[in-house]
C-alpha cells in the first residue's frame, strides 16, 4: 500500500568503498528482527495491542489467519470480490481487515490492510506490499531487515558491509507484471536452470517435484527420506521427500553436496508459481541486497547451514579439505563487524543463533542481553531453551522460573513450565500451570491443542475436548483441521468418552487428509472401545500397513484378536507394542482400556 511511503527516516549507510561518492543509501526503515524458530518476527503495535508478525517476502500482499485477527479484536469484512489466496496445498476464499493505526519501526500508519484467510501458519505475515516498495536489504543473522532508497547507485556494487571482503552477485528476474515486485532468480540444480524466489515465509527452502525430476534427482533413490505434510496457505497438507543435492547455485555463489525438501507437485497452483522457494534456512545464513533498480541482488554468506530439511537421514557434505572443482573456491563467512552493543541487539543475535542451533554462543548473548537488561522475562525464556537444547536442564528450569516470576500470565511460559512439572511428577502443579496456560491463551489459537494434550494426560479429558472446540470451530477450511479433530478423537478414545462424536472427528479427519496412520490408530482405539473389534482390526491393520512401528496399534490389534479368540496371536502384538513401548500396559491401564 502506499502509506508505508510515510516510513521515512534521515539514516544513511555508508556508500561502499568502491563507490562514487554520490551514491547514498536512505534508510526508510529498520525493522528489528527476532528469528522465532525459523520465522523472522519484527514487533508491532496494532491498534493497541502490542504483538509480533512474521516477514514473508514470499506473500504479495499481508495476511493473517482468521484467528489471528479474532484475538486482535478486529472486524474482519469482504475483500474484492473474486480474490483468493493461492499457496502451498491450494487456495482458499479471503477477507479483509483494516487495521485502524499500525505502529512498525517507530512509525504510526493508518488505514493498513491486511488479507485474512488460508491456513493458519500461526501468526499474521508482513509481504511485499512493505517489503518490496523499494531496495531491501535481508540481515536476518544480524537481527535487521531494512527498506532503502539508494540516490544515484546505478552504477555502484552494493555490498556496503563486505568491506572488500568477497560478495556474490545475480540477476533480479523480471516479472511480466511489475506490480508483484517479486524477488526471484535463476537458480541451477546439479546444473539445470529454475526460477527461484527468496520467501522468509518458508522455514525451510522447497523444491517442485518438475524441478528436481529435471535437475535429475531420483526421488526413490539412496538416502532419499519421506515427507508427511508439506503445508501452506492452501487446505491439504502435501507429501514429499528428503534429496540429496550435488549442487545449488544462485548467482556466482555454489553449494556442493547439500539436501533439499521436494513437494510431491507443483510450488503451488498458480501459474506464475516458481520452480523453487529459497527460504528462511538460506537467508539465515547469507546477508542480502536486492537492488530493484539495478535489478541486481547482492549477497554474502553470512555462516551456519545454507539449508534445512524436514527429512532426518544423513547425507554426506563437502567436507574442508574436500577437493573442489577447479573453478570453485572456498569462502570464508562475513560477519558484521560491528558488534551488539544494547540488550535488543544481543538478544536479536542470540535469537538468529539459536535457529542455526548455535547454543554456546546463544547463551553467551543472552547472558550478556540479561546482565544489561535483567527485567526481560523473554531473555531468560530463550536462554532455558538453549539450555535445554544443550542438555542443561537444571540452567533451564532455573531460567524458566525467573522468566515467570517476571511475567506471571504469559501462555507459553506457563505451558513449559507445566510439561516440566508433569515430568517431575508434579501433578497438582502442571495442572495448575495447565489451566493457567488455558485463561493465558486466546481461545481460537493453535496453541490451545498442546495445552489441550496437557490437560488429558493430567486426566482431565472433558476439560481439554472443551478447548479444542472454539480452535476447530475456527480452523475449519484450514491444513491444520484433520489435526485437531484426531486429536478431539484420541482425547476421547483414550477417556472412553463420547464415542460416537470419537468416531465421527477420527472419520472426517482421515476423509480430510486421507489415511494417515496416525488417524487410523485413533479411530481403531474408538472402534474397539465401542465394542466393534472386527472394525478395530481393520484400523490398525491399515495403520501398521504404513507404520509398521506404532505401539498402540499393536496393542490395540492384540486385544481385538484377543476379543475374537485368536489369544496367540493378540498376545504376539501385544508383545510387540510393548518392546516398542514398554509403558503402554501402564497407560492402557490408567485409561481403563484393559482392567
Amino acid at each position: 500500500m502506499t502509506r508505508v511511503s510515510l516510513l521515512l527516516a534521515a539514516l544513511a549507510l555508508p556508500a561502499t568503498p568502491a563507490a562514487a561518492a554520490e551514491c547514498k543509501l536512505g534508510v526508510l526503515a529498520d525493522l528489528p528482527v527476532t528469528m522465532q524458530g525459523m520465522r523472522a518476527s519484527v514487533p508491532v503495535k496494532i491498534n493497541t495491542i502490542e504483538t509480533r508478525l512474521w516477514l514473508d517476502s514470499g506473500a504479495f500482499f499481508s495476511i493473517m489467519p482468521k484467528a489471528k485477527a479474532i484475538e486482535l479484536g478486529l472486524k474482519i469484512g469482504a475483500a474484492p470480490f473474486g480474490l483468493r489466496l493461492v499457496g502451498i496445498g491450494g487456495d482458499s476464499s479471503t477477507d479483509l481487515v483494516t487495521v485502524k493505526t499500525f505502529g512498525i519501526a517507530d512509525k504510526s500508519l493508518t488505514d493498513v490492510q491486511f488479507l485474512v484467510g488460508g491456513s493458519d501458519v500461526g501468526n499474521g505475515l508482513i509481504g511485499r506490499n512493505l517489503l518490496a516498495i523499494t531496495d531491501t536489504e535481508f540481515d536476518l543473522a544480524g537481527g535487521s531487515v531494512k527498506l532503502i532508497r539508494p540516490h544515484d547507485c546505478n552504477t555502484t556494487a552494493i555490498a556496503y558491509w563486505a568491506a572488500g571482503k568477497p560478495f556474490f552477485t545475480a540477476p533480479l528476474e523480471q516479472q511480466e507484471n511489475p506490480q508483484n515486485r517479486m524477488f526471484r532468480v535463476t537458480v541451477r540444480i546439479n546444473g539445470v536452470a529454475i526460477e527461484g524466489e527468496y520467501d522468509s515465509g518458508a522455514p525451510n527452502t522447497l523444491l517442485s517435484r518438475r524441478a528436481a525430476e529435471r535437475a535429475g534427482i531420483a526421488l526413490n533413490g539412496p538416502n532419499v527420506t519421506p515427507i508427511r505434510g508439506i503445508g501452506g496457505f492452501g487446505r491439504r497438507s502435501t507429501p514429499g521427500w528428503a534429496v540429496p543435492v550435488e549442487s545449488v547455485a544462485i548467482g556466482d555463489e555454489t553449494i556442493l553436496k547439500t539436501r533439499l525438501d521436494v513437494i510431491d507437485g507443483p510450488i503451488t497452483a498458480s501459474s506464475n508459481a516458481p520452480d523453487m522457494l529459497i527460504g528462511a534456512d538460506y537467508m539465515l545464513a547469507h546477508h542480502i541486497y536486492v537492488a530493484r533498480g539495478q535489478r541486481r541482488i547482492y549477497f554474502t554468506y553470512s555462516g551456519g547451514k545454507p539449508f534445512r530439511s524436514m527429512g532426518s537421514t544423513p547425507v554426506p557434505t563437502a567436507s574442508a579439505g574436500a577437493p573442489l572443482p577447479a573453478d570453485i573456491h572456498r569462502v570464508a563467512p562475513v560477519t558484521d563487524s560491528a558488534a551488539p552493543k544494547t540488550a535488543d541487539e544481543f538478544a536479536r543475535r542470540a535469537s538468529a543463533r539459536i535457529a542455526q542451533h548455535a547454543f554456546p554462543g546463544a547463551i553467551d548473548d543472552l547472558t550478556r542481553a540479561i546482565t544489561l537488561a535483567p527485567d526481560h522475562a523473554e531473555y531468560y525464556r530463550d536462554r532455558a531453551l538453549a539450555y535445554q537444547a544443550g542438555g542443561q536442564r537444571g540452567l533451564a528450569r532455573t531460567d524458566i522460573e525467573r522468566a515467570l516470576q517476571l511475567a506471571p500470565n504469559d501462555g507459553a511460559l506457563l505451558r513449559i513450565r507445566a510439561i516440566l512439572r508433569m515430568r517431575e511428577r508434579d501433578s497438582v502443579g502442571a495442572l495448575a500451570d495447565a489451566d493457567a496456560a488455558a485463561r493465558a491463551t486466546p481461545a481460537t489459537s493453535l496453541e490451545m491443542l498442546p495445552i489441550a494434550s496437557l490437560l488429558a494426560r493430567l486426566d482431565q479429558p472433558d476439560r481439554a475436548v472443551a478447548l479444542l472446540g472454539p480452535v476447530i470451530a475456527s480452523h475449519q477450511e484450514d491444513s491444520a483441521l484433520p489435526r485437531l479433530l484426531n486429536a478431539r478423537c484420541w482425547i476421547r478414545a483414550q477417556a472412553g468418552i463420547d464415542l460416537d462424536a470419537a468416531l465421527d472427528d477420527c472419520s472426517r479427519a482421515l476423509k480430510r487428509a486421507g489415511k494417515q496412520p496416525m488417524f487410523l490408530d485413533s479411530r481403531g482405539l474408538v472402534q474397539l472401545r465401542k465394542g466393534d473389534p472386527t472394525a478395530a482390526i481393520a484400523d490398525y491393520d491399515a495403520a501398521l500397513a504404513i507404520n509398521p512401528k506404532l505401539a498402540w496399534s499393536l496393542y490395540g490389534r492384540g486385544l481385538a484378536k484377543i476379543a475374537l479368540g485368536q489369544k496367540d496371536a493378540g498376545e504376539a502384538d501385544k508383545a510387540a507394542a510393548v518392546a516398542l513401548y514398554p509403558d503402554i500396559v501402564a497407560e492402557a491401564k490408567r485409561f481403563h482400556v484393559i482392567p
